[in-house]
């Protein structure tokens, strides 16, 4: 019931965000906007979802070797059945608990499947994080004084806060001493096991460099995706607004405030875009377009979750066929 609760709300929210932009904008404008886009610009983005999630397949693969042999094929399937569920879950990380599950039914390796889907995730916000910072140094005089700088300092600093606990051990020590306190159904024992598997990672330095070269080339890919798109649209912003603006639109997305962000990046996308030259119309068509282009891709995800099997496959007894 909670959950039911829980997902009307966020539907709720979603739509009274989307009602309050629409209802501030020129309907007549929006739609001249959306009619005009450059239709290569539209396949262009739609390839380019497709390129990325055979990269982030592959950069899975990658991770697991460590641990398991998998075919990449059967990932670059659960990835795409992940994007699906991505798409069409109130929250952005509903895709990575279905790959997790799907993972782990296929090979009864509950942590190492936890811990490759949080290196994965990790990976792609390391590599958004270093791409932000250097494009906010050369990006800086462009939102001084606007009060984005303290954003994103608020996004690296926090970032990088808990990649030293995560990975610095007396840090981590220190931060398990906290939880110590907290003894609720064994989740200390269950963070425990989990940062085990997590640590053999840093003895693998070749896993590590290759991932992030993966997340670099999926990050900016987003990033000229997205520029390409706005371009189509008639958006004449320099490239490096994006590399500044979709890292935060990113992060603000996936707060579980709303249906897989839905609103709360278009508000995040009108705020920040019709500061540096473009129309309310251009900023709210730019990241819906993008989300109808994505939610279109991801039904590929849904046809593969059918074909292998639907929900009694995801969530039976027995694992998935190799």
């Amino acid at each position: 019931m909670k959950n039911v609760i829980s997902v009307i709300v966020k539907i709720g929210v979603s739509i009274a965000i989307l009602y309050f932009l629409f209802r501030n904008i020129d309907l007549e404008a929006f739609l001249r906007t959306v009619l005009a886009v450059n239709p290569y610009a539209v396949v262009f983005v739609a390839l380019l979802f497709i390129a990325s999630q055979a990269t982030s397949a592959f950069r899975w693969s990658i991770i697991l070797r460590k641990d398991m042999d998998i075919s990449y094929f059967k990932l670059l399937s659960i990835y795409f059945v992940g994007m699906f569920f991505n798409n069409f879950l109130p929250t952005m990380v509903g895709g990575d608990l279905v790959k997790g599950y799907y993972l782990y039914k296929h090979t009864k390796k509950g942590d190492v499947s936890l811990a490759s889907i949080f290196m994965d995730r990790y990976s792609g916000f390391s590599a958004l994080m270093v791409i932000t910072s250097i494009a906010l140094i050369f990006g800086y005089p462009l939102i001084a004084g606007t009060g984005l700088p303290f954003f994103f300092a608020l996004l690296i600093g926090g970032f990088t806060l808990m990649s030293l606990i995560i990975w610095v051990g007396p840090l981590h020590k220190w931060a398990m001493d906290i939880l110590a306190r907290v003894h609720f159904y064994g989740i200390n024992k269950k963070i425990d096991t989990f940062y085990r598997v997590l640590m053999g990672y840093k003895s693998h330095k070749d896993i590590l460099w290759k991932i992030f070269v993966c997340s670099v080339f999926v990050q900016v890919g987003v990033m000229v995706g997205y520029y390409f798109l706005g371009r189509g649209l008639g958006m004449d912003v320099p490239i490096t607004y994006f590399f500044l603006f979709i890292p935060l639109t990113t992060a603000v997305s996936m707060l579980p405030i709303s249906l897989s962000g839905l609103g709360i990046r278009e508000g995040a996308f009108v705020f920040l875009f019709t500061r540096v030259g473009a129309t309310t119309e251009q900023a709210l068509t730019l990241s819906l377009m993008w989300f109808v282009i994505q939610a279109l891709v991801s039904i590929a995800g849904g046809i593969e979750y059918v074909r292998m099997g639907g929900k009694k496959a995801a969530f039976g007894k027995e694992p998935l066929d190799s």
